[in-house]
C-alpha cells in the first residue's frame, strides 16, 4: 500500500457533519465493506476493505483506529467485456438459433434479450480488475487525506462516504483551507487577494 511505501499523492477533503461514535463508523464498514461481482451484467462494484490488503473485508477493526485517525480503504472493481468478442459471440449464437428453429429473422427484442445473456456469461469469466484508495480520516480535526487521485474515484468515495456515515466531503480549496487557517478575516477580503508575484526582475 502507498500509505506504507513508495510514491504518495494525497488529496484533502473537510468532513461535514457530526462525528460517528466508533461503534457508529464500525457498522458504517460493515454495511458497505466490498463484495465481489455476483451473476448478471454488473461492471463495477465498490466498497470498504482493509488498507493494508483489499482481500480483508470488511475492515479489521483492529487496525482501523490509528490514535485520532480512522484508516481504511476504498475498493472499486471494474470488469468489461472487449466488444469485439461480444459481437463475435452474439452473431454466431444468433445463427445457430436460426438454423435450430429455422428462423428466417430474429426480432429486435430478442437479439438484446440474446446479447444480454451472452455478456452475463462472459462476464463470469472475466476477470475484475481492482483498484484501492487509502483513507485516513481526522476525527478530532475534521479532515480526511486519501490516494484518490481521478474525479471519477473521488466522485465514488464522496457518494459512499456520505451514505456510510451521514458526513459529506469537500473539497479542501485553497481558499477554504485560508478561512480554516485565518478565521478572523472576512472571507470578502480573502476573495479580493490576488497572487504574489514571485517572478524575479532583473536590469
Amino acid at each position: 500500500m502507498s500509505l506504507l511505501q513508495g510514491t504518495l499523492s494525497l488529496r484533502r477533503f473537510l468532513v461535514l457533519g457530526p462525528v460517528p461514535t466508533e461503534a457508529d463508523l464500525q457498522e458504517g464498514l460493515r454495511q458497505d465493506a466490498f463484495r465481489p461481482f455476483e451473476d448478471g451484467l454488473e461492471e463495477e462494484r465498490l466498497g470498504w476493505c482493509d488498507w493494508r490488503n483489499l482481500l480483508i473485508t470488511p475492515p479489521d477493526q483492529d487496525w482501523v483506529g490509528q490514535d485520532r485517525f480512522a484508516i481504511f480503504g476504498l475498493r472499486i472493481d471494474s470488469r468489461k467485456v472487449p466488444g469485439a468478442l461480444l459481437k463475435a459471440q452474439v452473431e454466431l449464437r444468433l445463427q445457430s438459433l436460426q438454423k435450430d428453429k429455422d428462423l428466417a429473422f430474429v426480432g429486435k427484442e430478442a437479439r438484446i434479450s440474446l446479447a444480454d445473456e451472452v455478456k452475463a456469461e462472459l462476464l463470469l469469466k472475466v476477470l475484475p480488475t481492482p483498484k484501492i484508495s487509502e483513507v485516513a480520516w481526522d476525527l478530532k480535526g475534521g479532515m480526511l487525506w486519501t490516494t484518490a487521485s481521478s474525479t471519477k474515484v473521488q466522485s465514488a468515495l464522496i457518494g459512499l462516504f456520505i451514505k456510510s456515515f451521514g458526513c459529506e466531503l469537500q473539497p479542501l480549496a485553497p481558499l477554504l483551507l485560508a478561512g480554516r487557517l485565518l478565521p478572523s478575516v472576512p472571507v470578502e477580503s480573502l476573495m479580493g487577494l490576488d497572487p504574489f508575484d514571485l517572478t524575479l526582475e532583473t536590469a
